[in-house]
């Protein structure tokens, strides 16, 4: 399956700067690196990003979406909406949704099946905190995570997973090798239960404090096909520095 770097901007970034990441991209990459790129940009900028992207292979995606095409929802995406106009994509269950809003499992497996349900690709993310850690919790977490979240998807309809360990999002710290290519046997391992064909055509993305000095001893790990990067993605340059980094340590294959 194809190696892909997305970056996830969070709560940064205004449509203007938006705008001249994208031009900025398209101007340093090579076509070929373009069909590897994904952007996850706040709602207010999802317009000029799908605009920005048009044309190429860029995909972009929904930090958040609610599972319905519309209606009383206040504050709240459309992912039919972001459909519309472009989206492939969209998180679910990112930590910070996890952990800062309380979303629940039972409530991701929702946006999943629905996303499913409108041809959109979600990207459910996974991941311990530093306690789980500590005490021997990671694979209880991640795949009471997995299994609960993709309750209700299909597997003959896309979806990604991304482990992401909270004690490395945003904090300077990166898992291991060795502790990343656990997990993500651990996820491989539970994708073939669920789902044998499935498994052959999902991707697993690592996503921790993903940055240039770190990419090289993790690209190449089994079972890693890409990376969700947070503060490293929102200088374009760096996201596709992160890329290229990754093609080499993976033997020039992305």
């Amino acid at each position: 399956m194809d190696f892909v770097c997305a970056g996830n901007w969070k709560m940064h970034k205004g449509p203007s700067e938006a705008a001249a990441y994208i031009k900025a991209l398209r101007e340093m990459a090579q076509p070929e690196e373009l069909a590897r790129l994904v952007i996850f940009p706040p709602a207010v900028c999802a317009a000029a990003v799908a605009e920005g992207v048009a044309g190429t292979e860029i995909r972009w995606g929904g930090q958040n979406i609610f599972p319905a095409p519309s209606g009383a929802a206040t504050g709240e995406n459309s992912p039919a909406v972001f459909k519309d106009m472009g989206a492939k994509l969209a998180l679910v269950g990112h930590s910070e949704r996890r952990h800062i809003f309380g979303e629940p499992d039972e409530a991701l497996a929702k946006k999943v099946q629905f996303l499913q349900s409108i041809g959109t690709t979600p990207v459910l993310c996974v991941g311990e905190t530093l306690d789980d850690r500590r005490w021997n919790r990671t694979a209880e977490v991640i795949l009471r995570q997995a299994k609960i979240g993709l309750t209700a998807a299909d597997p003959t309809k896309p979806v990604w997973i991304a482990y992401e360990p909270v004690w490395a999002i945003g904090t300077g710290e990166v898992a291991t090798p060795l502790q990343v290519e656990e997990a993500h046997s651990i996820l491989r391992s539970f994708l073939l239960e669920w789902s044998s064909a499935a498994s052959a055509v999902t991707p697993i993305l690592y996503g921790g404090s993903v940055k240039a000095d770190n990419v090289s001893s993790l690209a190449g790990l089994n079972n890693v096909n890409g990376f969700l990067i947070g503060g490293a993605s929102l200088d374009a340059k760096e996201l596709l520095n992160i890329l290229r980094l990754s093609r080499d340590a993976r033997g020039g294959k992305i």
